[in-house]
């Protein structure tokens, strides 16, 4: 008897970690987005065009080319607003006509994902006065 009620209660967690499992694979968002001019990701530099931003877990996040091709990816740490976003939307930092991607925010979210940004060098953050901010608008799908 105490075998039985074993074996029913680990079949039952396994299944709810199945489950678990399986709701996060679905709702895994894909944020496409046609980024206009030059930035840079991880420490590396992208040409303007269409690329998709996907989050496969906490705390990561992939950039995609336009055919859906993995090409960088990032650490990310939450940042969280009082008001959800009006728009999905990408905030990058410029500097002496770099742009950065620096957050990420999707439509009707409180929270986002701020990315670590590798660490500049000296001399950069010398020149560096007063840093814009350059957005842009992207679709879930």
């Amino acid at each position: 008897m105490k075998n039985l009620i074993v074996r029913t209660l680990m079949s039952i967690i396994f299944a709810v970690m199945a489950l678990a499992a399986t709701s996060r694979a679905q709702s895994i968002q894909v944020i496409k987005v046609n980024i206009p001019f030059e930035f840079s990701f991880g420490g590396h530099s992208f040409p303007a065009g269409e690329y998709s931003l996907v989050q496969p877990r906490p705390h990561f996040l992939e950039l995609r080319d336009s055919r859906a091709h993995f090409i960088a990816q990032v650490l990310t740490g939450g940042i969280y607003s009082r008001t959800p976003a009006t728009s999905t939307n990408l905030k990058f930092y410029s500097s002496n006509g770099r742009h950065m991607l620096a957050e990420v925010w999707e439509r009707q979210e409180s929270s986002g994902e701020r990315l670590y940004q590798p660490k500049p060098d000296v001399d950069s953050v010398k020149r560096r006065s007063t840093a814009d901010r350059d957005t842009a608008q992207g679709g879930q799908m």
